[in-house]
């Protein structure tokens, strides 16, 4: 089942909690640049490598936020200053006059907003509008949230230790699940409080989804909840210290058909896919298997190539196409021990990006069939960018499909519709694709 040439990876990424369900999409429609200078990567399958967020090194152009001590200085400079400034940016591409304004936007602010506000808040608060105003998927990073997003690479994600429940008669989220004695009850939380918002997100018309995804974040990371009690409201610091289990899950039908669910594409996912298979290969030959990619927004784009090119004896995975970046194309490559048993993918609405990519390599390699729904159509690839303080996760290309579909606002279509709902279990739609999965297989 291994593959023999080197593995070369880029350090692209796309991640989980970064996927905005309710904001606008990109333009699906918009036109890719032809293919100039591309690189063609290979894709290897091995157990024993894993894939690190690699090469996370600024660029030589990389702003850095001056400290509070010299910012007087800072705000100061004149136009040969600026122009003379170090970087590889060209003198005429500086836009001085844009910069002069907002020096003066931001001394005004300083000299007569009408509460104190730092520098760093400032800064911080132009960061985030610099980036949020290009695209769904580019932001800025705080270190908390540079560190979070480092976490998910590897597996480290919790939860609050209580759940919010949902009352639709009064639309509110309610507190539920606080036993006595814990630390949430020490805090002073109760079950039955009405929760307004989930760090600055007003929560009274999300779904479950989109609530639960709020509670997530890093292990022992703080989640703000504020929360109304009588005719004031409170906020309270609640730490996720409930760890969730990412790792692979496996479910052996009846008629032999292996289930894989997959929640991330994360550093260890082909790793625990091959001893899975491995595993239960020996047990008695598998018919078939399935691939759940439900619900899973995304991960490392290097280890969807991988899971991709286990599955792949030939044919291109994914290419990527920027402005900036060198357009790549990922290639699979033969394997000494080829798995060819069918292969079925699982997915919904609710799968992006990573998944979306995987998705796309064996449908239109023709070694899978789709289950399900048309996926989300989340096609950019972000880059991250460490600073001096936080970081800037910035969309530097965009996917496109081996047959060259953008995946950005369109997404992958089923080859085989299911009726899903949410008042299915994950087990009553699985053996609902199995039992047709099933009847494809001779």
């Amino acid at each position: 089942m291994s593959k023999t040439s080197p593995l070369i990876f880029t350090s692209l990424i796309t991640t989980l909690g970064m996927l905005p369900m309710t904001s606008v999409w990109a333009n699906p429609n918009a036109v890719s640049p032809p293919i100039e200078q591309s690189q063609t990567v290979l894709a290897q399958a091995n157990a024993t490598s894993t894939d690190s967020v690699d090469d996370f090194n600024p660029p030589n152009d990389a702003d850095t936020v001056p400290s509070d001590a010299n910012m007087e200085d800072q705000l100061s400079l004149d136009d040969e200053e600026l122009a003379n400034s170090p970087d590889d940016a060209n003198v005429e591409d500086i836009p001085i006059d844009q910069i002069r304004q907002f020096v003066e936007t931001f001394q005004l602010v300083k000299k007569n907003y009408v509460d104190n506000v730092s520098n760093d808040q400032l800064f911080e608060q132009a960061s985030h509008g610099l980036l949020e105003g290009l695209d769904p998927y580019s932001r800025y990073l705080t270190d908390e949230q540079y560190q979070q997003l480092m976490q998910f690479t590897e597996g480290q994600i919790a939860k609050i230790p209580f759940q919010l429940s949902y009352v639709p008669e009064q639309h509110q989220w309610q507190i539920a699940g606080i036993a006595n004695g814990s630390d949430a009850y020490e805090l002073g939380l109760r079950n039955g409080e009405v929760v307004e918002k989930i760090n600055n997100n007003a929560v009274q018309y999300l779904d479950q989804r989109t609530v639960d995804n709020l509670l997530t974040g890093s292990l022992g990371s703080v989640v703000k909840l504020k929360i109304k009690r009588g005719n004031r409201s409170v906020i309270a610091d609640v730490v996720r210290d409930q760890a969730l289990n990412y790792d692979v899950e496996p479910y052996l039908t009846d008629e032999r058909i292996l289930i894989l669910k997959i929640k991330a594409f994360q550093q260890d996912t082909v790793p625990q896919v091959q001893r899975l298979l491995s595993t239960y290969q020996q047990r008695a030959p598998i018919r078939g298997v399935i691939i759940d990619i439900r619900d899973n927004p995304g991960g490392l784009l290097s280890s969807a190539v991988e899971l991709a090119d286990l599955f792949l004896e030939k044919g291109l995975i994914v290419s990527t196409k920027g402005r900036i970046e060198a357009a790549q194309q990922f290639q699979a490559l033969a394997s000494q021990d080829p798995i060819t048993y069918p292969v079925a993918i699982l997915q919904n609405r609710f799968s992006a990006s990573a998944s979306e990519v995987f998705s796309a390599a064996l449908k239109e390699n023709q070694r899978a069939t789709v289950f399900g729904e048309t996926s989300y159509g989340k096609g950019a690839v972000q880059k991250l960018f460490p600073l001096q303080q936080g970081a800037v996760q910035l969309t530097v290309s965009h996917y496109f499909t081996p047959n060259g579909e953008m995946i950005e606002g369109k997404g992958i279509e089923a080859d085989r519709k299911l009726n899903m709902s949410d008042q299915q279990t994950d087990r009553q739609i699985q053996e609902q694709a199995s039992n047709q999965f099933g009847r494809m297989i001779p």
